[in-house]
């Protein structure tokens, strides 16, 4: 997957895709699966944004009986197998408890029958899932197993657990990529990164094309397209068309989760009600705490969710140590035993999501989040031809949403009514030469490869069979080596340090490699972009300002 700017320029397409986050990402891969010409351009990085504030759960569709949602609950089902087919390598199961108290509905006798719903809602679940993704049925423990799970709790009226499976996404942000590598690789479609949407360009009522803006030159041009989907996120109103009521500033929700250096429930994902009340005015089940989970992470631990309405510019996006402190104030209410500081917190997640126009607004406001995606055709809003926007509220059913644009477009006569068959496709320019047996050798050799890269790998090896030294390590916790730095940058698109030490390897996605690690990866991308020493350094301190940022550390 090459970012080449001419085709962009020289051809006429279908449908381009405004946006590289999940919703993105999956939109381009089932347009361009269904035969059209398709494009798709993201301003920043794949995946760098909203996408990145992620618990990283694939939720099963559990949490959708609380508000009776049958059809949410099957949305998920569907994505999850979706999901599964692009890169079941980067999934997980991951068993999660909730404590059951008293006789209502957190008590035992409630949870057993919606763990029992749920099990026969989801009974296809695991159609056509590896045998190591395939998860099991929901159930009740007792207050010895719950303990045991999560010694520590509050045992204040604990009569035990329910137990469900969910799924844990190991990295989001390549499961992004795997979406756009197989959309491009696989079925011919266009990709670039660091290219900004500026201007719709329409003939009457009519899209007619794109203007873009190259952030990485003063290039400016045209993109020719009958048909734009606006899957941009927070950003969408900087695209759409003047008629269009976009979201403002009211009703978006900054979202922020945080990463922690300690893995406090044995692998096991745990949700805990807070200290504060919370009314969701749209469960029919109200639960009147908000609900903090933690998601068990490469021995760390991921816990959120915190919420509150954002009224700045989208760019400006940033953690404040403010949001920092409530998380770990919340925990360590809730949970005393993990005894949280500043000094665990190695990583934070900050994105930002639709909620319902806040009635008094004020920074003390909990959000009520929308809770249904839906997708906007201009034609039918604002007598646009052409103009799609996406309204995405969730990473775990982007795929279906994908799905119900695919439909709409059969509908209109846009995209054919059959689709072909999802085939193989190598995604290296590299013909991997090595036996199966060298392969499986090198799978024992360099596990993490096999759990980022799947079917991939081979070419990862190929690289350390052709470039002396490219199997060094770069880092040994995590693992990095050469070979997956010169993937990244040959076949995957990074053009910055930024792109793969957080989206393509996990060499900064729990923790800041040191600045003397930081060059030697830098060094290694030289080979590409000749950056000279003053260059490497520069991308060496985006990296630890990026850090800064993050953790609200002052330099």
């Amino acid at each position: 997957m090459k970012r080449d700017l001419q085709i962009l320029k020289d051809q006429q397409f279908d449908a381009v895709v405004i946006g590289g986050g999940i919703h993105g990402a999956t939109i381009y891969h089932q347009l361009a699966k269904s035969g059209l010409r398709v494009a798709l351009i993201e301003k920043g990085d794949f995946g760098q944004a909203t996408s990145a504030n992620s618990l990283k759960i694939l939720h099963g569709g559990l949490r959708y009986l609380q508000h009776l949602n049958f059809n949410r609950m099957r949305e998920s089902i569907k994505s999850r197998w979706h999901f599964m087919e692009i890169a079941s390598h980067l999934i997980k199961p991951m068993p999660c408890i909730m404590a059951t108290k008293g006789l209502g509905i957190q008590g035992r006798p409630v949870m057993a029958i919606a763990l029992a719903l749920f099990d026969l809602i989801a009974w296809d679940r695991n159609k056509n899932a590896p045998e190591k993704n395939k998860v099991g049925r929901g159930k009740v423990i007792s207050k010895k197993e719950c303990l045991k799970i999560a010694p520590g709790i509050n045992t204040q009226e604990l009569t035990g657990a329910a137990l469900w499976y969910d799924d844990l996404i190991l990295n989001t942000e390549r499961m992004i990529l795997a979406f756009i590598k197989q959309g491009s690789d696989a079925f011919h479609g266009v990709a670039a990164n660091y290219l900004k949407a500026d201007e719709l360009i329409k003939d009457g009522e009519k899209i007619v094309g794109l203007r873009v803006a190259d952030q990485l030159s003063d290039d400016t041009f045209f993109i020719k397209t009958k048909n734009v989907i606006n899957a941009a996120g927070p950003w969408a109103g900087d695209i759409a068309s003047p008629g269009r009521a976009t979201s403002s500033p009211e009703d978006l929700a900054k979202a922020v989760n945080i990463v922690v250096n300690k893995a406090l429930f044995n692998g096991y994902g745990i949700g805990l009600s807070g200290a504060s009340d919370y009314v969701d005015k749209d469960a029919v089940i109200k639960r009147g705490k908000r609900l903090f989970f933690f998601a068990p992470w490469k021995n760390n631990t991921i816990i959120g969710t915190t919420y509150r309405y954002y009224r700045q510019e989208n760019d400006a996006l940033t953690v404040t140590p403010e949001d920092i402190d409530e998380l770990l104030q919340e925990v360590n209410s809730i949970y005393p035993v993990a005894r949280l500081t500043r000094e665990n917190v190695t990583f934070t997640h900050a994105g930002l999501v639709l909620a319902h126009k806040g009635v008094n607004f004020d920074h003390t406001t909990t959000p009520q989040l929308v809770k249904h995606s839906r997708i906007i055709d201009h034609q039918g809003y604002d007598n646009i031809s052409g103009l799609f926007t996406i309204e995405g509220v969730k990473y775990t059913t982007a795929p279906e949403i994908a799905r119900q644009l695919v439909d709409l477009f059969k509908k209109k006569g846009i995209a054919s009514s059959d689709f072909p068959s999802l085939h193989t496709a190598s995604h290296s320019r590299r013909k991997v030469s090595l036996s199966q047996a060298s392969i499986d050798r090198m799978d024992r050799t360099y596990p993490h490869i096999q759990e980022n890269y799947g079917s991939e790998s081979g070419n990862v090896y190929q690289i350390m069979e052709e470039i002396e030294d490219a199997s060094a390590l770069l880092l040994e916790e995590p693992v990095l080596t050469k070979a997956e730095v010169i993937y990244a940058v040959e076949e995957e698109m990074a053009i910055q340090l930024l792109d793969v030490v957080l989206r393509r390897t996990e060499a900064a996605t729990a923790a800041c490699p040191s600045a003397e690690k930081l060059k030697d990866i830098a060094e290694v991308m030289t080979s590409e972009y000749a950056w000279d020493e003053t260059e490497i350094e520069q991308q060496v301190q985006s990296v630890v300002d990026y850090y800064a940022n993050i953790l609200n550390i002052q330099q």
